[in-house]
């Protein structure tokens, strides 16, 4: 008996991660997760609130559910929110995923709406798709945001009336004072920093720009350069 409920539980638990693998967003529902999440949110001033939360792709901004309506948290007031082991941080108005991080800042991944993707998909077959393209892009800028008029289960009942919403992913390096795409030629951009220092550096540690631990440590040896 308990070997048969414990496989139900794993079969449980697979299907909810191919699920989760399966889901993309759509122009209808341009959210990160699937569903809204039940994560707390920590602001710049007062307690932590626990709520049910997603982030908006087209605008990286933080939604949130309230009597049933979706409304838009104050990118000014947000400083980081926490849903399961996802840890988001607000980066200039939008919400990254926090990949490592150390006491001199940390490495964060942007996810967004592909805007150009989502245009091209019209772009070689005239006019008509140009203007789905269009639409779609108008539905995005409509969800959401200080209308705060979205009621939850209509739009999450609608999701699958739109386009497949394109997304992709950037990664920065996060520092006071600093928001540097992770790529050499930004990263040399830098005040502060010697190039031929910088390049022996990179080579010698194997820095590989889509890894979020190589590029922690390449983070601390900015941080240690520039901060003197």
């Amino acid at each position: 008996m308990k070997r048969t409920v414990l496989s139900i539980v794993a079969l449980a638990l697979s299907l909810c991660s191919l699920v989760a693998q399966d889901y993309r967003p759509t122009t209808t529902w341009p959210y990160l997760y699937a569903d809204f999440q039940q994560g707390t949110l920590k602001k710049h001033q007062g307690e932590p609130v626990e709520g049910t939360y997603n982030i908006h792709l087209y605008k990286g901004t933080l939604h949130f559910i309230e009597n049933g309506m979706i409304r838009e948290a104050s990118s000014v007031e947000v400083f980081s929110m926490k849903t399961g082991q996802d840890y988001y941080a607000n980066v200039g108005g939008t919400m990254m995923k926090v990949l490592a991080q150390s006491d001199n800042g940390f490495i964060a991944k942007e996810i967004i709406a592909d805007i150009a993707a989502l245009n091209a998909t019209g772009g070689a077959y005239g006019s008509s798709s140009n203007s789905i393209a269009t639409q779609a892009l108008s539905s995005l800028e409509g969800i959401g945001g200080n209308r705060s008029n979205m009621n939850h289960m209509e739009l999450k009942n609608s999701k699958d009336d739109g386009q497949i919403l394109p997304v992709k992913e950037k990664l920065y390096l996060v520092m006071p004072g600093k928001i540097v795409f992770a790529a050499k030629k930004d990263v040399s951009g830098i005040d502060g920093l010697d190039s031929k220092e910088l390049n022996a550096f990179i080579k010698e540690n194997k820095i590989k720009w889509r890894d979020p631990q190589s590029l922690i440590v390449l983070l601390d040896f900015i941080s240690d350069k520039t901060q003197k």
